[in-house]
């Protein structure tokens, strides 16, 4: 009895696994609605984008009714924010920043797909430095959403696979934006956060953005690297005089409103690490969105 449920299962895994495989090859669109627009999504190969963080969606509703200008999002991945700034207004300038050239290729189908206009995307990771990087990836997916170029940032975590990528200082490229203002700045990128904020420098002293920004957690106080970088990025902020606030979210994740905090604190809560910084001049002008 025990050998024929063995076999029966072993064959209905090999099934289960000959059908994946061949499921991950078909390319067909769906579509979705976000903010009540229709968003079509393209699957290519087993890629395909969804509407995650849903809390962002209201969040970026509040904001972007505030401000004229670009969006800026580094750390594009598959286009999560790109559907969100697209659906909340199709026609913000919108500029995107990401190494992997998987994420990179299937982004401009998510692109020509919907016919979004005013979208750049630059098929590079902004640095301090002009380099080619590892990218460690920690999952199968060719376009993991935890990938980072930070050596050793998970270092507990299974690298299953590297890409080398181009970075760039913001200012080797900056001329190539071709922007007045940018009104939004989104940075998503995997303990890379210092790096790319010390690069932007220049551009939020000229254009003073509100930054959506995510800080991993540190876990606590033994993890002395994450905490100095934590503690640098703080600086940076203060010294521009930004204002930090915290992402509150419900348990369904909707947005919850801003909370004032001082700085991002030691904490091991993945749900509390989505931040907003808002430059002092501009808060009062954000009245709705903050408490």
């Amino acid at each position: 009895m025990l050998k024929s449920t063995v076999m029966t299962l072993a064959r209905k895994t090999g099934i289960l696994r000959r059908l994946n495989w061949h499921l991950r090859r078909l390319n067909y669109r769906r579509r979705v609605n976000v903010n009540g627009v229709p968003i079509r999504i393209p699957t290519i190969l087993g890629i395909s984008s969804e509407v995650t963080e849903v809390w962002m969606i209201e969040l970026l509703a509040k904001l972007l009714r505030q401000r004229r200008g670009a969006f800026v999002d580094v750390g594009v991945n598959v286009g999560q924010t790109l559907i969100k700034v697209k659906a909340l207004d199709s026609q913000r300038r919108y500029i995107g920043f990401e190494p992997n050239p998987v994420c990179v290729f299937y982004v401009k189908e998510l692109i020509r797909e919907n016919a979004f206009q005013g979208c750049t995307v630059f098929p590079i990771g902004l640095y301090t430095q002009d380099a080619v990087l590892s990218l460690d990836l920690f999952s199968e997916t060719p376009t993991d959403s935890s990938a980072s170029v930070v050596s050793g940032y998970r270092p507990t975590a299974r690298v299953a696979s590297k890409m080398f990528v181009p970075v760039f200082r913001f200012d080797t490229i900056a001329d190539l934006l071709d922007v007045d203002s940018v009104a939004l700045l989104k940075i998503d990128v995997e303990g890379a956060e210092l790096e790319v904020v010390t690069s932007l420098a220049s551009l939020i002293r000229a254009h003073r953005p509100t930054v959506l920004l995510e800080v991993l957690p540190a876990y606590s106080d033994d993890n002395v690297s994450r905490k100095a970088r934590q503690t640098q990025l703080e600086r940076i902020f203060a010294d521009a005089h930004y204002a930090v606030f915290r992402v509150a979210k419900t348990p369904d994740d909707r947005y919850a409103g801003l909370r004032r905090v001082d700085g991002f604190g030691i904490h091991s809560d993945l749900s509390q690490c989505d931040y907003v910084m808002v430059p002092n001049e501009h808060r009062e002008g954000l009245s709705d969105v903050l408490p």
